[in-house]
């Protein structure tokens, strides 16, 4: 698994893309693996090899208890500078849910320069679709960096921002919670960037190629916050 993640830059003056589009150009053999969880629960899933599996953000926002509804929709994630090069030399844990925290980040002193300081991304844990107005939980939570709280408290014990989120992603991914795609060549997926959450999952062997063609459609703005109109 490589990590459940959202598409986007989340450094810059990019905003998330509001849409991806996935096409199959080239699969391995078929066949079935058994995801293991490895988490210290039982949970499994049996997943056709090289699969694209995606959760709900809406579902995950509707599993939290009314505490944390009420933290997620007054709290802000700020996202680390250069945020995949950050990343670039830790480890992922084992359910794909975030980073292990063992200090392994890139130091910020080594990563590339900020321009502005206001290439750092700062959004909001909840985003509202403009339409139907229902409320997704968010988060990439493998590049997370602090948590800025209503009251002006920030979060920035990474272990511990790290535990938090996860806390309140976890309920999502259950097993029955996941769809799993299984990939024929030639098809094409389309999905809500802002709605849900994707990961690749599956052991290749050495000579085993997985070839896509991605396509994001660009945002003018910044996700809706759950109390923007």
């Amino acid at each position: 698994m490589i990590g459940w993640h959202i598409d986007a830059a989340l450094y810059g003056k990019l905003n998330p893309p509001l849409v991806t589009s996935l096409l199959a150009v080239g699969l391995p053999s078929p066949r079935t693996q058994t995801l293991l969880y490895d988490d210290g629960t039982d949970d499994t899933l049996p997943v056709p090899l090289g699969t694209t599996a995606f959760v709900s953000g809406y579902k995950m926002f509707d599993l939290l208890s009314a505490e944390q509804k009420e933290f997620v929709l007054s709290s802000k994630v700020e996202y680390a500078p250069h945020p995949y090069v950050w990343i670039s030399s830790a480890k992922s844990r084992s359910d794909g849910l975030g980073m292990v925290s063992e200090n392994l980040e890139v130091p910020l002193d080594a990563l590339p320069p900020i321009e502005h300081p206001n290439d750092i991304q700062i959004l909001p844990m909840v985003w509202q679709n403009p339409v139907t107005k229902q409320l997704a939980l968010q988060i990439h939570p493998s590049v997370i960096r602090k948590i800025h709280l209503k009251d002006g408290t920030v979060i920035d014990d990474l272990a511990k921002v790290r535990e938090i989120v996860h806390d309140l992603q976890r309920p999502g991914i259950a097993p029955g919670l996941v769809y799993a795609h299984d990939w024929k060549e030639g098809d094409l997926v389309l999905f809500n960037n802002h709605g849900v959450l994707h990961t690749v999952v599956g052991a290749f062997a050495k000579d085993e190629i997985r070839l896509f063609r991605q396509c994001n459609l660009a945002a003018s703005r910044p996700p809706l916050g759950p109390q923007d109109a």
